[in-house]
């Protein structure tokens, strides 16, 4: 099953047989930053290619527009000033390192506000960038496989011009679904027949790539997407136990309360990678208390799964089993 993602958690240590992997591999954090890189790089080479266009084509030239649009994800800051209580639990929650850095994780979301798509540049602050494009995952993301259309179209635009200004042939293979736009026709040719002229032909509306209609894609598809995640989850945990015959129990650490009248708690099963709720059965729980549960229903189908106290020291460890980050 999958392995926590936040690498500033520490890794409890276990003589047990439930040990679990290291929250990411270095193999996995490289991959991780080079994307985010990328991504960041991407947005800023906008303006180089901007600037390349403004220096390479003379207005005088019959040329094709040519700007280049992304879809810069952003976000704002979090509004800290008017939430002053909920702040200072936060900031507990870091210098303690609750939960070996779990629990300030998982506090500290509530704070971010939900990420935007536009056209245009602003910063992230989720990620402390100035600048953001998700672009590097074509196969799988709809947005990021528009991304990579845009640039091509970009490029061919820019070669397109090249090839006017200079009077060379444009190669016959371009089409208008390469360019986003019509390609120019051929009006007449030098004397010497080594320059060739053209012009512009009007169409009513380009081609143009909508990062909303995307956007919207994405959004439409993306409970399906969590459904069979969890589907998949749930599967693999109740195969996990019915191939059990001794009692199958997890490691638990508890993020914080969810609903105090109700003992509801969210907790991370580091095994699974799982994010869940659980509903105490022992009363009011700590943040970073470390819990051993064992399941006592699930339903993939029905998307429903619960856990109950394992018969390991009453479902409590009997000792820490926090230890500094690999």
């Amino acid at each position: 099953a999958g392995n926590n993602q936040t690498p500033s958690a520490e890794v409890p240590a276990s003589d047990t047989a439930n040990d679990h992997a290291p929250p990411v591999s270095p193999a996995n954090l490289l991959v991780t930053e080079m994307m985010i890189l990328s991504g960041e790089a991407f947005g800023k080479m906008k303006f180089n290619f901007e600037n390349e266009e403004k220096q390479n084509i003379n207005g005088e030239h019959l040329k094709l527009s040519n700007t280049l649009k992304l879809p810069y994800r952003s976000q704002k800051e979090p509004d800290l000033r008017s939430r002053p209580e909920e702040v200072s639990v936060m900031q507990n929650l870091k210098k303690t390192r609750t939960g070996g850095g779990y629990c300030h994780a998982w506090y500290s979301r509530r704070f971010f506000k939900p990420v935007r798509v536009e056209e245009s540049m602003e910063s992230h602050a989720g990620m402390g960038l100035d600048c953001y494009v998700q672009w590097t995952s074509p196969i799988r993301r709809f947005g990021d496989l528009q991304a990579h259309a845009a640039v091509k179209r970009y490029l061919r635009r820019k070669m397109v011009n090249k090839l006017i200004r200079e009077g060379s042939v444009i190669p016959p293979e371009i089409r208008y679904g390469d360019l986003g736009c019509s390609v120019p026709r051929v009006v007449q040719h030098t004397e010497d027949d080594t320059k060739i002229k053209y012009e512009l032909v009007e169409r009513e509306e380009e081609d143009e790539i909508n990062y909303r209609d995307g956007q919207a894609l994405i959004t439409a598809t993306r409970p399906v997407m969590r459904q069979s995640q969890q589907y998949w989850m749930f599967e693999y945990i109740q195969r996990l136990v019915s191939s059990s015959d001794e009692e199958v129990d997890f490691e638990c650490v508890v993020l914080g309360c969810i609903d105090y009248e109700r003992y509801r708690y969210a907790i991370y099963v580091h095994r699974l990678g799982l994010e869940h709720n659980y509903l105490s059965e022992t009363g009011a729980l700590k943040p970073g208390q470390t819990l051993w549960l064992k399941v006592s229903s699930t339903n993939p189908r029905m998307g429903l799964l619960t856990f109950t106290l394992s018969s390991r020291g009453g479902g409590i460890a009997a000792r820490s089993h926090s230890a500094p980050a690999a």
